[in-house]
């Protein structure tokens, strides 16, 4: 290695003239305009192809693949173009190419997690665990798919956090955004209530919603009512889910929970909540 830095060192030295700092201006700005060209045909050529599918679960997959063909291209770019200025300047790559041969036993111990997170980040993009877009959990994280690499996935909280997450260390992952979603209810009402007829009421309001114009092309199915699911001291749980499009969960709850408190009230069904009962002791009772 050392007999490698004197030639790079002797050669840079020796070589270096305007002609040569001229050349090598104009391959960067070649190089500049290579790589946003390149962009720009891989995302005009993945956008074709977006724009002809329409289910959106496809469209985040294809999403992904343009932002990972983007970044191995663009590598390959600028490895290329690295190698060739420094060749310029007489720095041979054929004798650091072949020290990959000492630099193997460092390929295998430290460049190990490298290798792993690439296989492991192939892995996961084609069998579409991840994609772009995608609101997940993975080891202790959860938040929304920013960025996937071959080597990390991006994750942004919704508090905006972001966690950078490598590939090689991810254990488990759980898409709450793969193909289509369920919100929870476990609606409490109190003990005194008629539970077939606050089941009559919530499998309405279920209709409503999905009859709404705003809210119909988001809720995929009825609403299911399991029944009484839980006793608790001061009421009783039913549950309930519905089935919505992807990343659509929250915003369908919500609504739904508004309806239901608006409804119960008209219908006298009670939610229950804790209260606390003060009795005063009249004088000369003991407290």
């Amino acid at each position: 290695m050392d007999a490698i830095l004197k030639q790079i060192l002797t050669n840079s030295t020796n070589k270096i003239d305007l002609m040569l700092i001229g050349k090598s201006i104009l391959e960067f700005i070649i190089f500049i305009i290579v790589l946003r060209l390149v962009n720009k045909g891989l995302y005009l050529f993945f956008d074709k192809i977006i724009s002809k599918v329409k289910d959106n679960e496809t469209r985040k997959h294809y999403h992904t693949l343009r932002q990972l063909g983007v970044y191995i291209v663009d590598a390959l770019i600028i490895l290329f173009f690295v190698t060739n200025i420094l060749e310029n300047f007489g720095i041979n790559m054929k004798p650091i190419l072949a020290t990959a041969g000492v630099l193997g036993v460092a390929v295998g111990f430290g460049a190990k997690k490298i290798v792993e997170d690439i296989f492991t980040g192939l892995s996961i993009i084609l069998t579409g665990q991840v994609r772009v877009g995608d609101y997940v959990t993975i080891n202790n994280s959860t938040g929304t798919v920013e960025k996937f690499t071959l080597t990390m996935i991006i994750l942004r909280t919704f508090n905006g956090d972001v966690h950078y997450l490598r590939n090689g260390q991810i254990d488990t992952i759980v898409n709450q955004t793969k193909d289509f979603s369920y919100p929870l209810f476990n609606i409490s009402v109190a003990y005194k209530t008629n539970i077939t007829h606050a089941m009559h009421v919530l499998r309405e309001l279920g209709r409503e919603l999905r009859e709404d114009p705003t809210y119909s092309k988001y809720v995929l199915s009825d609403i299911e009512v399991f029944g009484l699911n839980e006793f608790q001291d001061s009421a009783i749980i039913i549950q309930a889910r519905i089935k919505t499009t992807p990343q659509e969960q929250w915003m369908v709850k919500r609504k739904f929970n508004q309806m239901v408190k608006e409804r119960f009230e008209k219908e006298g069904i009670e939610i229950p909540f804790n209260q606390l009962v003060v009795h005063k002791a009249e004088e000369g009772q003991e407290v």
